[in-house]
């Protein structure tokens, strides 16, 4: 009877201590199930910083992309417009030019200094080009109110030549690059009316 007792008791604890430990395995797998919740809010904390954190990096890029451009373009602009002022301060000498070597005489043209003179206006000429700075055609063309300026009408005398530049009075120059077109100085021009 003794060791129906104790057979009894061994079991009742075996119970308690299957119970103490299954009490024990729920609190460490309820604490292990309260952990992973709180890495996985942890983790989904992190990846929302991580979207925002490059979200912000392409926006910012883009800023900076944008404002390169800009700096860029502006500077271009500086030194197209920087050009532009001192290229406008020489065209009356190269207009004076040209006009002294239209009006000379045939005898004179063989003359050294006029083919100096010559030399030194086809010159200025290149090196505009050089520049992206050409001439602006005008004689027998219909006027462009952005290329020139007429200063003077003229009764016409035959129809088809209504409307048509017949002379020059100072040429003008225009810069073309690419898309960029800005007339430096207007050909002032005689119109047929």
């Amino acid at each position: 009877m003794k060791k129906e007792v104790s057979g009894g008791m061994e079991e009742e604890l075996d119970e308690k201590l299957q119970a103490a430990q299954q009490g024990q395995d729920d609190k460490k797998y309820q604490e292990l199930e309260n952990r992973i919740a709180q890495l996985e809010k942890e983790k989904k904390e992190l990846e929302e910083i991580t979207k925002r954190s490059q979200y912000e990096y392409v926006n910012l890029k883009t800023d900076f992309d944008r404002y390169q451009r800009q700096v860029k373009e502006s500077s271009d602009s500086m030194q197209v417009d920087s050009l532009l002022s001192v290229v406008k301060k020489f065209l009356p000498f190269i207009e004076d030019l040209r006009k002294s070597l239209e009006n000379l005489t045939d005898e004179h043209m063989e003359d050294p200094l006029t083919k100096w003179v010559q030399m030194v206006y086809n010159k200025f000429l290149k090196t505009l080009e050089h520049l992206h700075i050409k001439s602006i055609e005008s004689l027998w063309l219909t006027p462009d109110s952005f290329l020139h300026e007429p200063v003077s009408v003229e009764p016409v005398t035959d129809e088809k030549f209504k409307w048509k530049i017949i002379k020059e009075f100072e040429r003008g120059f225009v810069y073309i690059k690419g898309d960029d077109k800005r007339v430096i100085i207007a050909s002032k021009v005689i119109v047929w009316q």
